[in-house]
């Protein structure tokens, strides 16, 4: 259990046990490798990673709920689907986003070093590969059996594309990622890898999979859709959980947003193929 404090055998000061030098004076704990602390994992304070946790499900739809408010009662015109739901998000995922720089503010030179070279990011690269080899093998051996179409989520996602495809590069293929990764990678996984690591990757991957599905379908064809595509999702989580665990933030970031970019790419290209 990685919870709780640790003394300084320099000057005494008490620290979080993740931490390998002591804040006050730097000395660095003689301990630190016997603690089996993953390496990659990055420990902000615990407030920080539950406040994450809150603010990429609780404060996002807080936002989006101020921004439906706004848009309904402050703006006089109609508005058509794929605008309203455009609008909303991002909104939402920019608010949500600058809120999260705020929150980690100065401990971002703490997990600087994650960035600042090439490799993390190109693991990351063959990560988002991964991403979508996986949900397109799966794809393929659903439809062999039961033929699906894309669930409530990427459906709205699609329209939005449709309707607003530079916008979306930006929001769905960058922004939205990198919520979402401050969300469960840095703040739910590392919180819970601070108990035991099987229950970060489960939890975490559960609840990445959960947050895409719709729990008000109006057929039981929609239901069953839902569900097919649930593992898909499952397996996304998965897959981030584990290029954070042994890569880094940097390396999950890039993975997801490459995956979401490649899924905004194609289907502005598929759009155009079909004119």
């Amino acid at each position: 259990m990685l919870f709780g404090k640790k003394k300084c055998t320099q000057c005494g000061s008490s620290y979080d046990v993740v931490e390998e030098t002591c804040p006050a004076c730097h000395t660095r704990d003689e301990n630190f490798e016997n603690l089996g602390i993953p390496k990659n994992v990055i420990w902000l304070p615990i407030y920080k990673q539950i406040l994450l946790f809150v603010f990429g499900i609780v404060l996002l739809n807080i936002c989006g709920f101020a921004a439906e408010i706004i848009v309904t009662y402050g703006i006089k015109s109609e508005i058509d689907g794929p605008t309203y739901t455009t609008i909303i998000n991002t909104a939402r995922y920019l608010m949500v986003f600058v809120a999260m720089g705020l929150l980690i503010n100065y401990d971002f030179v703490k997990f600087g070093k994650h960035f600042n070279k090439a490799k993390p990011y190109l693991l990351g690269l063959a990560g988002g590969a991964a991403l979508i080899g996986a949900s397109m093998l799966w794809n393929l051996l659903v439809n062999v059996f039961y033929p699906t179409t894309d669930n409530q989520n990427q459906q709205l996602v699609n329209d939005v594309i449709t309707f607003y495809p530079v916008l979306s590069v930006f929001i769905i293929g960058i922004v939205g990622p990198l919520v979402e990764e401050l969300t469960y990678r840095l703040g739910l996984f590392s919180f819970l890898s601070r108990s035991k690591k099987w229950i970060a990757y489960l939890v975490t991957t559960i609840v990445f999979a959960l947050i895409h599905f719709n729990f008000m379908p109006e057929t039981t064809n929609e239901l069953i859709n839902e569900l097919l595509n649930l593992p898909s999702y499952a397996a996304a989580g998965f897959l981030l959980c584990l290029w954070y665990d042994k890569f880094g933030l940097a390396s999950s970031m890039v993975a997801h947003c490459f995956n979401n970019l490649f899924s905004v790419l194609m289907t502005i290209l598929s759009q155009h193929l079909q004119f």
